[in-house]
């Protein structure tokens, strides 16, 4: 069993799921793995500001509007990238269906991102 030096805080799958509020207990999100190393940049798409949405919006406007938050909180909140303006084309996959995307374990993708 690891033990971290004294003084030295460790954070858990359970810190994660306590503080944001994200599951642990199921299949984690993975996201398409792009093979062609090509620069990375071409891998980052642009995080755009969300404007307010009007009360009469269609359904389908309603989802792309959904699907537009949820790629701003992985790129701001879940998986930070250094650019702070892009978030990796590889989570898109995981958006086309919203119902499969709720039940992933966010939670434990989000504490392997962080001891990256």
């Amino acid at each position: 069993m690891f033990h971290p030096p004294c003084g030295e805080i460790t954070i858990t799958l359970q810190d994660v799921a306590y503080q944001l509020g994200l599951r642990i207990d199921s299949d984690p999100p993975r996201g398409q793995t792009i093979t062609d190393q090509v620069d990375c940049e071409a891998h980052l798409v642009p995080q755009y500001g969300l404007r307010e949405l009007e009360q009469d919006a269609t359904e389908e406007r309603l989802m792309r509007y959904t699907r537009g938050y949820i790629m701003q909180l992985i790129g701001d909140i879940l998986f930070p990238d250094a650019s702070d303006s892009r978030v990796h084309i590889k989570w898109l996959p995981l958006l086309e269906d919203l119902d499969t995307c709720g039940q992933l374990s966010w939670g434990s993708a989000v504490l392997a991102w962080l001891y990256r």
